[in-house]
């Protein structure tokens, strides 16, 4: 009985590495659970064969700098922490075969710093900067089904990148994008706000369309304004001719009647929803 309970204690203290999945079409989903991190260089990790069930479990974000150790020879700007160096983190996950005809994307928040991402063994690119967002299309080299897909990413932060604590490692969220041919671009919604009274806001939207498709296609944008009970207050529609593998600026214009305007004591919030349309059929939600 006290050899069982020993070799339960012994299971339980094993790294537990399970394979995310990607299995709906909702557009942007949290992909930063079931990584594996290695603090150092690792050469070779940048290939699915490559065996990494030795390497830390963690969910993202992580700055591996702030775990430490302290130590006075490090940049006493940067709060004596090692910032510097190399780390590698990897995922392994599948993709329904049901996705088969979406558009898949990875998007980083941040990454510190020097990135360079690869899936399933082909290069993707890289950001040198750690500041800002940067995403890469994975549908070229996805598998399906039950076959394991692999992502890798390498970051070489450098001691002199700062002026101040940047950290080391995904620090901020990842997220994976999924499309179909024709969608709000990425950052493709532009809003503004040029007359607001009492009696009624103007709301000026420029929307960016995309067509991932090889021949040009018409659909209908419907801009709606939703007040913060989900009521909607205002709504248009536009149509819009993109051309194969190209983009198409949407210009609208709606009115809010008698808007609630946001203020510390009274943070009110309106949401804008773009929806792409093919005749009566919503096939892209934004």
């Amino acid at each position: 009985m006290l050899s069982g309970r020993i070799l339960l204690i012994f299971l339980c203290a094993l790294p537990l590495f399970a394979v995310d999945a990607v299995r709906n079409a909702e557009r942007r989903q949290d992909f930063n659970d079931g990584w594996r991190f290695l603090k150092g260089d690792a050469p070779g990790a940048d290939t699915p064969a490559f065996h990494d069930s030795s390497w830390r479990a963690l969910r993202l974000p992580h700055d591996w700098a702030i775990e430490g150790p302290f130590d006075s020879k490090w940049n006493p700007h940067t709060g004596g922490l090692p910032i510097s160096g190399t780390g590698w983190y990897r995922k392994h996950f599948t993709v329904a075969d049901s996705l088969r005809d979406r558009y898949l994307s990875v998007e980083f928040d941040g990454a510190m710093m020097n990135s360079r991402v690869w899936l399933n063994g082909h290069e993707l690119g890289g950001r040198p900067y750690g500041y800002i967002g940067f995403s890469f299309d994975l549908t070229p080299y996805l598998h399906y089904g039950l076959e394991e897909n692999v992502l890798a990413v390498r970051l070489t932060p450098e001691e002199n990148s700062s002026r101040w604590y940047p950290g080391a490692g995904i620090y901020r969220n990842v997220w994976i994008e999924v499309t179909g041919p024709v969608h709000v671009a990425r950052w493709g919604t532009y809003v503004t706000t040029p007359n607001v009274s009492d009696a009624s806001a103007i709301v000026q939207v420029k929307t960016e369309l995309r067509n991932r498709g090889n021949q040009e296609t018409r659909m209908v944008l419907r801009t709606s304004v939703v007040d913060a009970v989900g009521r909607q207050v205002a709504r248009q529609t536009n149509d819009a001719a993109i051309g194969a593998g190209g983009t198409q600026s949407v210009a609208t214009t709606l009115a809010v009647p008698r808007p609630q305007r946001w203020d510390i004591e009274h943070p009110y919030l309106y949401t804008l929803v773009s929806e792409v349309m093919d005749g009566a059929r919503v096939v892209a939600t934004d």
